[in-house]
């Protein structure tokens, strides 16, 4: 009978730490989930930006990037690309003493695999028209009048190729704006001044 009572005795004891045992385990992978999860959302609330190896944002833009320099094109990088994008547009433009919109660079076709534009870039995606004329080429700043103007270089995350004319030299700043306004899943921006000497 004492047998019997300590056989049934160490049952239930075995029983106890198993149940306990697996109560840790859950737990345990409940955490690491909980973590994974978290680190998910952290990411994906990273803001989309846009970085120049020519300056920060807020800062001056150098003279070889104007036209009373090089005139060459700045290298540009983004990263945090929001997800879905199937092609990036750039453009740069400026609001000159005149109020309207002047259109530098107008870029598109560039691939979503794609995470930078060299310096002089002439071979990642296709270069529009801008306000100056019927070049297909980056316009450096070359704004009359005295004191410093604001230039801002936006690159938008796209759904889709937007629909454009067949030729570059019809894609100007307002065409390509008018073509990707429904089609844009984010968009980040980069602001530089230059005052003419």
């Amino acid at each position: 009978m004492r047998t019997t009572i300590l056989l049934l005795c160490f049952l239930c004891l075995l029983l106890c730490a198993c149940g306990s045992s697996g109560s840790s385990q859950n737990s345990a992978s409940d955490a690491v989930t909980a973590t994974i999860s978290d680190s998910t959302s952290t990411a994906q609330l990273e803001p989309f930006l846009l970085k120049s190896d020519a300056g920060i944002d807020g800062g001056m833009l150098p003279v070889q990037y104007t036209c009373d320099g090089a005139g060459s094109s700045p290298a540009l990088s983004w990263l945090n690309v929001p997800t879905g994008t199937k092609e990036f547009a750039i453009m740069m433009k400026t609001l000159p003493g005149d109020g309207t919109t002047k259109w530098n660079w107008v870029v598109y076709g560039i691939p979503a695999t794609v995470t930078s534009l060299p310096k002089n870039n002439s071979i990642i995606g296709m270069t529009g028209t801008g306000s100056h004329g019927t070049t297909m080429v980056y316009d450096g700043p070359c704004s009359q009048g005295p004191g410093a103007k604001l230039y801002t270089f936006t690159i938008y995350a796209l759904s889709e190729s937007p629909s454009l004319p067949a030729t570059a030299d019809l894609v100007t700043g307002p065409v390509l704006s008018s073509a990707i306004s429904s089609i844009t899943l984010g968009s980040a921006t980069l602001n530089m001044s230059y005052a003419r000497p």
